[in-house]
C-alpha cells in the first residue's frame, strides 16, 4: 500500500502504464532485434525525455501564470495534444 495519500485512479494510472512499457519494450526488442534489457532502456530514456518536457513546461510556461489547478488543467491538455507514434 502507498506511503502517500491515496486515490486508485493512480495504482490504475501505473497499471497500465507499466503493461504499456512491457508491450513497447517487447516490440522494440522484435523489430530492432535487441535484447529486452536494452529495450527497456530505450523507452525509459525516451519516457525521460517527455517528462522533462512535461516539467518545463509547467514550471516555467504554465505555472507562472495560472494557479496550480489552471495549469494542470492545461497540462493535461497539452500532453493529450502529443503526436502519439504511428503504429509501424
Amino acid at each position: 500500500m502507498p506511503l502517500c495519500g491515496f486515490n486508485p485512479k493512480m495504482l490504475a494510472g501505473l497499471t497500465m502504464f507499466s503493461q504499456g512499457l512491457y508491450e513497447q519494450a517487447v516490440k522494440r526488442q522484435k523489430e530492432d532485434g535487441i535484447p529486452i534489457e536494452r529495450a527497456f532502456e530505450i523507452e525509459v530514456e525516451e519516457m525521460n525525455i517527455f517528462l522533462t518536457k512535461l516539467d518545463e513546461r509547467y514550471y516555467e510556461e504554465l505555472r507562472p501564470k495560472h494557479s496550480v489547478e489552471e495549469a494542470m488543467n492545461k497540462l493535461v491538455e497539452w500532453t493529450a495534444d502529443q503526436p502519439k507514434k504511428k503504429p509501424s
